[in-house]
């Protein structure tokens, strides 16, 4: 993984989190959700099904909740909220390239070195603790969470 700088509390909500038994998603996503003011618990439930690239190695799930997040905030629902596209689109590109300039790919299988899709995937997954740098992975999405949100 990249030589990140995060903010030791928020790897410290992301290794909690995971010791709980949540997914990178429903971190990302639960944190962006109580950050607008949205009923966190509702956002983890919603962001259950996207971890660890919705469990196929594809999307890192932290980038999926992060995704979810400013789609909650920028987002467009009615023909009368389409201008909003603009700024979401211009927050998940800046999202995207942050993400894949600090650790080289989107996939989850990349970043971690195994595809938790397949059952030789898991067994390494679990077996050699590829897990091990989630907790800054995620927390890192969570600070630039923190930028993106913030106007």
């Amino acid at each position: 993984m990249a030589d990140i700088q995060v903010k030791k509390e928020l790897e410290q909500l992301a290794a909690d989190s995971f010791a709980d038994g949540l997914h990178c998603s429903q971190v990302t996503f639960g944190y962006a959700a109580k950050k607008l003011g949205f009923d966190e618990e509702t956002a983890r439930k919603i962001g259950a099904a996207f971890g660890g690239g919705m469990f196929n190695g594809e999307r890192c799930g932290a980038l999926a909740g992060a995704m979810m997040g400013l789609s909650l905030a920028y987002g467009h629902y009615s023909k009368e909220t389409k201008s909003n596209e603009a700024k979401l689109t211009e927050k998940r590109v800046e999202l995207e390239k942050k993400f894949k300039d600090a650790f080289g790919s989107y996939y989850c299988a990349d970043i971690i070195g195994a595809n938790i899709g397949t059952e030789e995937g898991r067994k390494r997954f679990v077996e050699e603790n590829l897990a091990k740098d989630c907790p800054a992975l995620t927390g890192y999405v969570c600070q630039l969470l923190d930028e993106l949100l913030d106007d």
